[in-house]
């Protein structure tokens, strides 16, 4: 077992840990009568704001919008933000682009949260509320436990503002708590089933080059995370897109060399007639869904899960990959290709 997916093992337990914890940490936060969230972060923090931010919108009943840190200037928060809470998610707590994010929108007016993976980290020097996600050790270049830590804590922060301003009843809220724990019973299941079919598929999956990662968009920010962790483990072009997205032109490029994966929740009834297309150019099509069902290039975690927490689940195969192909390549998918990197282009404080 390699660090990856030690930590990938380790992840019920630490977000069982999170929601015990989530209460105390939010008690301050909740009080700030707030009317607008802005999530921003890069990579994989990015994509766990674009994952949360609908589910958090419905929870919390306030805005919730999530942006890259270029996004952020002067003029994109023009007018009264007292009441915005700004939250800058870096899983090492020392991104550049997101604590200067966070500098503009601090004097812009806005009320200024982090969620960092470890304790006193860089971004937390700007905050008026440290949300710190209890993400435990993960020291791999590559994230996957943290991914999953920072969508709880953000669904969690949705959940206790929602309890607060009366858009939950305590009847609903101990519901979705129970619904996130019965995912994570499940957890372990839907690991041993992905692993084992990377394991039996592994030689032709080793072989893998342009790929393109398909779902929907209630799946979005699991689509970008999960091509991230393929790119950055495999060192492969790959690229995510929801699926009309995809079909707007993407399309076009599929060829004999093509990889593509859909993420299939059971919303797209068009996937059938997509496969049947694709398959006149490529025979490297795969389907992951949730059903008991599997063959060579399908992959059903064969799990119940409630719709809301599919999130916890879907992005378990492609971790799995981006933890077991790469060695098959010549690589240690836990270290960066250059562990340096970030110190070199000086875009981060600490080298994590």
């Amino acid at each position: 077992m390699n660090l990856i997916q030690k930590y990938i093992k380790e992840t019920p337990n630490q977000l069982n840990k999170i929601i015990k914890e989530n209460s105390s940490l939010f008690s301050n936060v909740i009080n700030r009568n707030i009317d607008r969230i802005i999530i921003t972060g890069s990579g994989t923090s990015y994509h766990s704001g674009v994952q949360m931010q609908q589910i958090m919108r419905i929870k919390s009943g306030v805005e919730v919008d999530a942006y890259y840190p270029f996004f952020i200037t002067p003029e994109f928060l023009r007018g009264n933000n007292q009441r915005t809470l700004f939250i800058g998610i870096s899983q090492g707590g020392s991104s550049f682009t997101t604590y200067d994010a966070m500098k503009i929108a601090k004097e812009k007016g806005c009320i200024i949260a982090t969620m960092a993976g470890e304790k006193n980290a860089y971004i937390d020097e700007l905050a008026d509320e440290v949300l710190t996600v209890d993400i435990g050790e993960e020291k791999a270049g590559a994230k996957t436990k943290g991914f999953y830590a920072t969508k709880l804590n953000l669904l969690l922060l949705a959940e206790q503002i929602g309890l607060h301003n009366g858009t939950l009843n305590n009847e609903i809220f101990n519901q979705d708590l129970q619904e996130i724990k019965q995912t994570l019973s499940v957890f372990p299941q839907a690991y041993e089933r992905a692993k084992e079919w990377v394991e039996k598929n592994k030689s032709n999956l080793a072989k893998l080059d342009n790929v393109r990662v398909v779902g929907p968009s209630s799946s979005y920010g699991d689509v970008l995370e999960s091509a991230l962790k393929i790119l950055e483990t495999c060192r492969v072009p790959v690229t995510g897109y929801e699926f009309n997205e995809f079909i707007h032109g993407v399309y076009n490029a599929i060829d004999e060399k093509s990889t593509v994966f859909f993420m299939d929740d059971g919303t797209e009834p068009r996937l059938t007639k997509m496969l049947e297309i694709l398959g006149q150019w490529s025979d490297k099509l795969y389907i992951v869904n949730f059903s008991g069902t599997g063959d060579s290039h399908s992959i059903g975690y064969d799990v119940k899960v409630p719709k809301d927490m599919q999130t916890f689940i879907f992005p378990l195969l492609f971790q799995i990959m981006a933890s077991t192909l790469p060695e098959l390549r010549g690589v240690d998918p836990s270290k960066p290709k250059d562990p340096k990197f970030h110190m070199e282009l000086g875009s981060k404080r600490y080298n994590h």
